[in-house]
């Protein structure tokens, strides 16, 4: 998500070629709950400069590469990248920093890292609903459900992600069944997908489909369960990843049976996004409130 922000708001990257234009500096939000200001600057310098993040925090670059660090930090100063940190936070936090970002930097690209329960959160949805107890996957439907609203509110792009659960090593259809905590908050989402390393499972069925076309077997898959209005999905999105640079670049589809499926290679224009016209204004929470209802074992919340 780091790498998408900065795709999307800053003006140049390095390529093997040299300096490359890229973008329109759109302006991007980018809400943090765990990772640090600095930890973040470091990635984004190591995703525009292609050079490893490893070398920049161990001093370790050369001289080339520190030139490339150099401009990346001139580019990444000037960019409209707006990042603020949250470590705890209730729903109206992530609200209210998304519509003061909105109103104030015109930020219309949201990335939100990540989904989670908080002591904020809990206290808020427990204040609400006066002390009755909310199961945690409840709340983390509330909080998809604020950020989607907010999304067909304002016309919003909103990324998000979280946690999944152990059955990530042995599943063979990852889908929504391996989201941690809450199953439900993928119904809210127009794109859903999960993004996982290559097994030797995997490896064996592509070396065959890789030599043919003299290409590198990939090391990261994305699993494509829910694509809203699209053709593609049940199906994997093979990558080459460099993780030291936060760059993932698309190799070929297959469905999960890794049966080729052939993918239109699309270029995409950013224009520049409406003005909102109704106030933006932060404001206390309206948080929705799941009705009660009743199971072998008793009532539930």
């Amino acid at each position: 998500m780091i790498a998408d922000a900065c795709y999307l708001s800053c003006e140049e990257i390095y390529e093997s070629d040299g300096w490359q234009r890229i973008g329109s500096n759109e302006p991007v939000l980018f809400i943090s709950t765990e990772l640090e200001l600095n930890e973040i600057q470091t990635m984004a310098l190591a995703f525009l400069s292609d050079v490893n993040e490893e070398k920049i925090l161990s001093c370790s670059c050369t001289y080339e590469e520190q030139e490339r660090v150099d401009r990346a930090a001139q580019i990444l100063s000037t960019a409209p990248l707006y990042i603020e940190v949250i470590p705890d936070f209730s729903i109206q936090d992530i609200e209210n920093s998304i519509k003061r970002n909105m109103r104030i930097n015109k930020a219309h690209y949201v990335f939100f890292d990540y989904l989670s329960t908080s002591m904020s959160i809990l206290e808020e949805v427990s204040s609400k609903t006066h002390g009755t107890k909310i199961r945690e996957d409840n709340v983390l439907f509330m909080l998809s459900t604020k950020l989607k609203d907010l999304c067909n509110q304002y016309n919003l792009f909103i990324m998000t992600s979280t946690q999944t659960n152990a059955d990530f090593k042995t599943d063979e259809m990852p889908d929504q069944n391996l989201l941690r905590g809450s199953k439900a908050v993928a119904d809210r989402a127009d794109f859903g997908a999960i993004l996982l390393d290559t097994t030797q499972k995997d490896k064996d069925n592509l070396q065959q489909f890789c030599l043919d076309n003299g290409i590198p077997i990939p090391n990261v898959k994305l699993s494509i369960y829910k694509n809203r209005r699209g053709s593609f999905t049940k199906g994997y999105l093979w990558m080459h990843a460099d993780k030291g640079t936060c760059r993932f670049r698309a190799m070929f589809a297959t469905d999960w049976q890794y049966s080729l499926i052939p993918v239109t290679d699309y270029n995409v224009t950013v224009i520049e996004a409406e003005t909102v016209e109704e106030p933006i204004q932060e404001e206390e929470a309206s948080v929705e409130v799941v009705e009660p209802f009743y199971e072998d074992d008793g009532w539930v919340f």
